[in-house]
């Protein structure tokens, strides 16, 4: 089986896509990748993933300077354009569109192609940041998208709270849940530092409540706690300057991000993970982030934000604390229980490790395969 997978990136920072790939591979499927030319172009990388690809590239038309909107609608309509060509090329079985700016592409070459199309929702697209205030954006999108995933084949979704959403909202079958968690690798927890870290890594933007974590700090009491933030982001600069007016440099860390395959290994020197993504949007409020999975499997209990999912994740598996609130006394709170009470730590780190063991790639990668079984014999 052939398999066309599709994304609006240059793949190396999309974990996700990476594993739909390698798991397609690891079985045998035939896999044709085709993304968008980013910041993140990396041909060496591309190139050791396994499988011919194709980056299309609309600065070539438009340079790197300022759009205006006519200018940015013509390049989004023309990279949708090359996309929906590139698959006529590759003549695929299934077609993967990943997100909601590739399924205008998949559905209109598979009605041409008469193949299947799995759509894979990450996030409730018309509730992003940067959509959801520009009105009419957001209803056209909407429009678009219940016509299209009422006609495709299979749809998944990140989340159980977000499949529930899509298939309310669109008056469809509930979507499946393919969990975004990373391979089981084996690493555990591998904790090396002396002090009690609580590290909070990832893509550093607003709405996450990294600017409550490192205020946090200033209320730690007298203990070995320490907090760290790993990645890189917007707001990056604003969080060093709050743990200077906070005069918490000495127990807020600032560590360099590091690729994917080394977020485990590194979160295993921790002692808690953190993700307090705060519901400042109905995509925030529905969506879970990659690092709760990675967090577990480097054998860590969590400290969460109260979001859906967490609290689904969290009442199944009980390997965290689930913040009412999130605000920096909370943080500290939270983190100071954990330091104290070794039995909850303990409890709470053995569930971790038993539910990265269920949540592991190796498990949603081969439900994935089974969906592109069933949309290809829908399909025929």
């Amino acid at each position: 089986m052939k398999i066309c997978n599709l994304v609006t990136n240059s793949l190396k920072k999309d974990p996700r896509v990476i594993k739909q790939i390698k798991i397609a591979l690891e079985n045998k499927f035939d896999v044709d990748f085709i993304g968008m030319m980013d910041e993140n172009y990396d041909k060496e990388f591309l190139d050791s993933v396994g499988c011919t690809y194709t980056l299309i590239n609309t600065k070539q038309f438009f340079g790197d300077c300022a759009l205006n909107v006519w200018d940015k609608l013509k390049r989004r309509y023309l990279g949708a354009k090359m996309m929906y060509d590139r698959i006529l090329e590759s003549r695929p079985d299934v077609i993967h569109a990943n997100d909601f700016d590739t399924l205008p592409s998949a559905y209109l070459a598979a009605k041409k192609l008469e193949c299947a199309v799995v759509y894979d929702s990450h996030e409730i697209f018309a509730e992003n940041i940067g959509i959801a205030d520009k009105k009419l954006v957001k209803k056209l999108i909407i429009v678009a998208e219940r016509y299209m995933i009422r006609r495709v084949d299979r749809v998944i979704s990140v989340s159980h709270a977000a499949a529930k959403y899509l298939g309310n909202k669109y008056g469809i079958e509930e979507p499946r849940v393919i969990t975004n968690c990373p391979y089981m690798v084996g690493v555990g927890s591998k904790k090396s530092k002396d002090e009690f870290e609580v590290l909070y890594h990832g893509w550093i933007t607003r709405g996450r409540g990294y600017e409550e974590f490192v205020e946090a700090a200033s209320l730690l009491g007298e203990n070995e706690i320490t907090f760290a933030i790993r990645g890189y982001g917007n707001i990056l600069e604003k969080l060093v300057a709050i743990a200077r007016a906070k005069k918490v440099t000495d127990r807020v860390r600032f560590y360099e991000p590091v690729e994917i395959a080394e977020l485990v290994p590194e979160a295993a020197t921790s002692s808690v993970g953190i993700v307090i993504t705060k519901p400042v949007n109905l995509n925030f409020r529905l969506s879970v982030s990659n690092k709760l999975f990675e967090y577990l499997h480097a054998g860590l209990p969590v400290i969460m934000s109260d979001i859906d999912e967490h609290r689904y994740l969290n009442e199944k598996y009980h390997f965290g604390i689930i913040l009412h609130d999130v605000t920096p006394k909370a943080i500290a709170e939270a983190a100071e229980k954990l330091y104290a009470d070794s039995e909850l730590y303990n409890d709470l780190k053995a569930n971790a490790v038993k539910a990265a063991d269920e949540l592991c790639w190796q498990n949603e990668g081969l439900k994935l395969l089974e969906i592109y079984r069933e949309a290809e014999k829908s399909n025929g």
